[in-house]
């Protein structure tokens, strides 16, 4: 039996718990970022420097009632990253179930699954299994490293610096606001700390709709809410719009809450260094990660200026097919979902600080769910 003293503590715990609750739940939204923000950044800095893991990826396509069913579907193969001799993800194994073909678009090896024709109450099923090795990476850069605008190299603003399907820079309402964000600042690492500031203060997380494609920057700076790749985009497109090449990089994050996977998008941005050179950066917005390549993801796609080649990742699936009789807007049911099968993290930290000597681990998880 608990003692009163102890029933006493335990009761003040509680109370203070609920009192916490019942005021975040009354701040301002912005209010709210800013106290996550505060709780979260004991862990910020604090990483596994390894993580080795195994995932399948399973891509079915259901007739649903519907005849004659011809599918394509294609998709990227996740590579090694090495940047300035560190190995970011080192891709061990990918095994697929069913024969599929290789093909080489956009300089990145591709995969191609063709089924049909099927019907009715029939499926088809594929499995990718994954082998990879993620390392964490930090960037030692800040305003006193940076270069300024005038050092971004001309094949990178060529390739960057223009409209690119959702990414809008030239939009009036982006330009305005990447302006009033910005000002008449020339440091690049400046600016991107600016938007990620500004950003992480006024545009909030929002699920997934069940839309294949992702808002435009104008609809999410609109709406001041979006999910991964929704704020990737904005983000961009804020950065295009003063001078900074910055990029959609996507493929799948590790959720620790149950151990599941999901697809994720975060951006690549290019900065130059006062020393000569440049870095391209990572920046997870949803994630709350300026800087930081985090072990638990790989990724399978990188953005490179093209519009087309953006499009095409997010049209993996094709597909033709005549409905049922008297049901015509019915259509054939495609999923696509990720199982985890093992997931180790190393017990050496980077950059950890006072948490690795008090023996805390961060959390294993995405701190804003990513899209699904």
């Amino acid at each position: 039996m608990k003692s009163p003293a102890h029933n006493s503590v335990a009761s003040v715990i509680l109370s203070i718990a609920i009192l916490v609750v019942v005021v975040f739940l009354l701040l301002t939204p912005a209010s709210q970022g800013l106290l996550r923000d505060f709780f979260i950044s004991s862990f910020k800095d604090y990483y596994p420097e390894e993580v080795t893991f195994s995932l399948e990826r399973t891509m079915t396509v259901d007739a649903n009632g519907c005849r004659g069913v011809n599918f394509a579907i294609d998709i990227p193969e996740p590579m090694n990253i090495t940047q300035n001799g560190n190995q970011m993800q080192i891709v061990t194994s990918v095994n697929y179930s069913n024969d599929l073909s290789p093909t080489i678009k956009y300089n990145h090896n591709w995969m191609v699954w063709e089924e049909g024709p099927f019907s009715e109450d029939q499926r088809r099923t594929m499995t990718v299994t994954y082998e990879v090795t993620a390392r964490a990476y930090i960037w030692d850069i800040d305003a006193s490293t940076s270069g300024n605008l005038f050092d971004v190299p001309d094949e990178l603003e060529k390739q960057y610096l223009k409209d690119e399907w959702m990414m809008s820079m030239s939009d009036p309402a982006i330009v305005a606001q990447a302006r009033e964000i910005v000002g008449d600042e020339e440091n690049v690492y400046v600016i991107l700390r600016n938007i990620y500031d500004w950003m992480r203060a006024n545009i909030y997380y929002s699920a997934a709709d069940d839309a294949a494609d992702p808002s435009s920057a104008y609809d999410t700076l609109k709406a001041r809410a979006g999910d991964c790749d929704d704020q990737s985009i904005l983000f961009c497109s804020l950065a295009r719009a003063v001078g900074v090449p910055a990029w959609l990089q996507l493929g799948a994050m590790y959720l620790g809450d149950g151990g599941n996977w999901g697809g994720h998008g975060w951006l690549q941005a290019y900065v130059p260094l006062k020393e000569g050179g440049g870095e391209k950066v990572v920046i997870d917005i949803v994630n709350g990660d300026f800087l930081v390549w985090r072990p638990n993801r790989f990724a399978d796609f990188t953005d490179d200026g093209n519009a087309d080649h953006l499009i095409d990742y997010y049209s993996i699936y094709n597909c033709s097919y005549v409905p049922p009789f008297g049901f015509k807007e019915s259509h054939p049911l495609f999923q696509d979902a990720y199982r985890s099968i093992s997931y180790e993290a190393s017990d050496q930290m980077i950059d950890n600080g006072w948490l690795f000597k008090m023996g805390v681990r961060p959390p294993g998880m995405c701190l804003a769910p990513s899209r699904i």
